[in-house]
């Protein structure tokens, strides 16, 4: 049993400590320990070192410490595998792809990373990066870049206005209909849900200016697009929420009340949807745990499993978690803890009781 969880909707299948995995694609799993890029088979088997960042030495050494390393933001922060057997990967500043052991630096960029969904590739090869700067004063554009040469160049192709967003919260492809979605943050305001039908080049406005509209990713269904709020410790008392919006009719119905702001979705292939909370510290959260709850068609939402909170500092890591990107490809489900008393990041293979 893990440290402060309980599990009651969840069987745990594997347990993998320090290892974030970070996507499901092309029959494997994609994670990785500080600086070092790893895979495995899906169905199982030993994980194999596909390279090591490009990064200095102090901070190779510096990011032993699995601590260390989360405060400093050091080593790798998501992986995109790519078609022709290439990976993005995001560390900070900075978009590489690695092909055959070679580090090829594709952008460059002048804020930290882009957020956990920030990093797509689509089903048509386009590969997108989008701006999550911190901008505290909401004094920059806010950028969108897109490569059509799968990750080797990537050049801007749309930007918000200073002012208009806080940052880009995440970039996904609709598999309904092809459509790409964005989500933007994070006052009332600054949030919103866009849609594109041009490849990124122009986005329409499907709803904003509540916390309603602010989410960290969606959960695209045929009939539907769900979501869980991600409404932080700056939402004052603004109860997070499940959402659902109907596709036919255009109408937000919510789901029901939950815990904290949420940092991790998915969508299964059976149609079940993920959400899971983080821990902020905000005045509208009710514990000091991460919550994990399963949404089914026709069913009410409920809580499959909740970890207690570890007792780092929240400015180092505020516990938090996420799922793989793209679930939908394989029959078990990844989640990824951080900041937790079961491990200061931990990544588990479980199946839904």
């Amino acid at each position: 049993m893990l440290l402060g969880a309980k599990t009651p909707g969840l069987e745990i299948l594997s347990v993998h400590r320090r290892m974030a995995v970070h996507a499901l694609g092309h029959g494997r799993v994609w994670a990785s320990r500080g600086g070092n890029l790893y895979t495995r088979a899906i169905r199982g088997g030993p994980w194999l070192l596909q390279g090591r960042l490009p990064e200095p030495a102090w901070q190779r050494l510096v990011g032993r410490s699995t601590a260390v390393g989360q405060a400093l933001r050091l080593g790798i922060h998501g992986i995109v595998p790519l078609s022709d057997g290439a990976q993005v990967v995001v560390a900070t500043g900075r978009l590489w792809r690695l092909q055959e052991g070679r580090w090829h630096e594709a952008l460059r960029f002048d804020f930290r990373k882009p957020a956990r969904l920030g990093m797509l590739r689509t089903t048509d090869g386009a590969v997108f990066c989008a701006e999550y700067a911190l901008n505290p004063h909401r004094d920059r554009a806010i950028r969108l870049w897109r490569s059509d040469d799968d990750a080797r160049t990537f050049r801007q192709v749309f930007a918000f206005l200073a002012g208009q967003v806080r940052h880009i919260h995440f970039i996904q492809q609709d598999p309904v209909d092809g459509s790409l979605w964005l989500g933007t943050g994070d006052r009332d305001t600054e949030s919103g849900l866009w849609r594109s039908t041009d490849l990124g080049e122009s986005w329409n406005v499907i709803g904003r200016g509540d916390q309603r509209w602010r989410a960290i990713g969606l959960a695209f269904l045929p009939d539907a697009v769900i979501w869980g709020t991600d409404a932080g410790s700056d939402a004052g008392p603004f109860r997070n929420i499940a959402l659902r919006w109907d596709r036919q009719t255009q109408t937000l119905v919510e789901l029901g009340a939950l815990q904290g702001p949420v940092h991790g979705v998915t969508a299964l292939q059976d149609g079940t949807v993920l959400l899971a909370t983080g821990c902020e510290g905000g005045i509208n959260e009710a514990d000091r745990r991460v919550h994990v709850w399963a949404l089914r068609a026709g069913q009410a939402p409920k809580e499959c499993a909740h970890f207690a909170a570890g007792l780092q500092p929240k400015r180092a890591q505020y516990p938090v978690m996420h799922f793989a990107q793209s679930q939908e490809l394989g029959e078990r489900v990844w989640l990824i803890g951080r900041g937790l008393l079961a491990g200061a990041v931990i990544s588990m293979e479980v199946a839904l009781r």
